[in-house]
């Protein structure tokens, strides 16, 4: 349910996960970071897009003399809208029969989920925009694994004959 765009309520996006650190933080860049770049068809993103620019017009306004630069938490690729959710704490997940997960279960890539997500808006030196803060997320289709498992490479298993 998506109620108060001008508010910046609570809102539900549906999509597969493209990078996905829900189970375990990243730790690039000396921070520790839950987030997932998740991928929507054009049609299903429209009314997020339209909260999100929404927001930012609301801290455009606030903006006395010139413009910064604005950030969008999204990105247009071809039919998709990628967008990039985070969170500073590991967000609950749970499968489709309202399951919380275990410890024990990594969510990865192309698992497919409703996140709900609280959008922000800001205005600070680097310029405007929205971030968009994890609340929570079910599972519709889990992809599992684990370091070193099938999947976790993106190339073939070679023979030793293959060498040059």
């Amino acid at each position: 349910m998506n109620i108060g765009i001008a508010k910046q309520e609570v809102r539900t996006i549906y999509g597969k996960a493209r990078w996905c650190y829900l189970s375990s933080p990243d730790t690039a860049f000396n921070k520790e970071e839950y987030k997932v770049d998740l991928e929507v068809s054009k049609a299903d993103a429209q009314e997020h897009i339209k909260a999100i620019k929404k927001i930012i017009d609301s801290e455009v306004i606030k903006v006395k003399g010139s413009l910064n630069k604005v950030k969008l938490p999204y990105k247009e690729e071809g039919d998709v809208i990628v967008f990039k959710l985070h969170s500073q704490f590991k967000p609950k997940m749970w499968d489709r029969n309202q399951k919380e997960l275990g410890a024990d279960i990594t969510i990865w890539k192309d698992s497919t989920m409703w996140i709900t997500f609280k959008p922000k808006g800001y205005n600070k030196s680097v310029g405007i925009g929205c971030t968009l803060y994890i609340q929570g997320g079910q599972i519709d289709k889990l992809v599992q694994g684990s370091p070193g498992s099938n999947g976790s490479c993106p190339f073939p298993k070679r023979s030793e004959e293959a060498t040059a």
